[in-house]
């Protein structure tokens, strides 16, 4: 089951005794248990129907105690257990005779509780709790979500501030989120945070444009890659320079920058080869497991280029990261060489 599941599940009233959530989007499952409390717990009572257990810090005992409370005032009580670590690996803070109890207390969860077990990042599938609470309830897996679905949560955003946002600002603002693709270092908590700056920053205006991204997050370390090499592609090497300043000014690591260029040179060329066989952009950002927005610059950066520049280029970088690394000349010297280089 999967955070869609689970939501609809709500929605039609089809709520467990108990579930397993665990995965990396804290955001949503955040989100799925106010939902639920929503659903099971009326505000007024709040205190005493909905229960927030640290596993770390609290009883075998103590945790059954609290799910056969019964619920004061309502059908239903809500608990929810943090930190309860015997869903994978070795727990320790229970030893194997409490493990056992909680395993077959799982079946005897009244009616009157809906318990919510969270684990951090991953399970094991194979361990009796973990099938004991499948049988009796629901494991819940929060994964990142997917272009579509990201597409429509940041839309939602923008609508609950009353601001808008167009196809164009949308796949601009993704690109410098960091959120998509097998690498991609933020979860959602971190976008929202990303996105409020930007409706921050908008103030009155309702339309979101993209000078309001560029202010607000153009120092991202991507963005500015795509900067320098627009200043490259178009061989202009005092302003190559200066984007290339302006980069390790923020305190990004030479060999980062090295790498992160190289990398998207060679997105140029796989692009700029793929199109002369004949592939769409759409086809190429699904062979390539690039962003579309990164396939549709790519494609723009490739035609002040060619096939053979490219692969010259690429067999500069090597030589430029062997150099740095066997301390035969200062990296930033190397890096401006590389820079002024490519720019010829």
């Amino acid at each position: 089951m999967n955070y869609k599941d689970i939501i609809n599940c709500i929605k039609k009233d089809e709520i467990k005794n108990v579930y397993l959530f665990y995965g990396e989007e804290i955001y949503l499952i955040n989100d799925t248990l106010e939902k639920l409390k929503r659903k099971l717990v009326d505000p007024s009572l709040e205190q005493l129907n909905y229960t927030i257990l640290d596993a770390k810090e609290i009883s075998v005992e103590k945790i059954v105690d609290t799910c056969e409370t019964l619920p004061f005032m309502s059908e239903k009580k809500l608990v929810y257990i943090k930190g309860l670590d015997i869903f994978k690996g070795k727990s320790k803070n229970f030893s194997e005779e409490d493990q056992n109890y909680i395993v077959d207390y799982i079946k005897k969860i009244p009616e009157s509780a809906t318990v919510v077990f969270y684990d951090v990042s991953s399970i094991d599938t194979r361990r009796k709790i973990v099938k004991e609470i499948k049988n009796h309830g629901d494991i819940v897996e929060f994964t990142k979500l997917n272009d579509n679905e990201f597409n429509k949560w940041i839309k939602k955003i923008f609508k609950s501030y009353g601001k808008s946002i167009e196809v164009k600002e949308l796949s601009i603002l993704k690109n410098n989120l960091d959120y998509l693709g097998k690498n991609a270092s933020k979860n959602l908590l971190d976008v929202e945070n990303e996105v409020k700056k930007v409706i921050s920053f908008m103030g009155e205006e309702e339309k979101l444009e993209q000078d309001h991204i560029e202010k607000i997050l153009s120092s991202s370390f991507q963005n500015n890659i795509f900067k320098l090499i627009d200043s490259v592609e178009k061989r202009n090497p005092s302003e190559s320079i200066k984007r290339l300043n302006h980069i390790l000014e923020q305190g990004e690591p030479i060999l980062k920058v090295l790498t992160t260029l190289g990398n998207q040179m060679k997105n140029i060329l796989s692009v700029k080869l793929l199109l002369d066989e004949g592939y769409t952009s759409k086809n190429i950002a699904s062979k390539l497991n690039l962003h579309p927005f990164v396939v549709s610059k790519c494609a723009t950066q490739s035609k002040r280029f060619s096939i053979e520049e490219l692969r010259g280029i690429l067999n500069t970088f090597l030589d430029v990261d062997i150099m740095i690394k066997t301390s035969k000349m200062d990296e930033k010297m190397a890096m401006e060489m590389l820079v002024m280089e490519i720019c010829k």
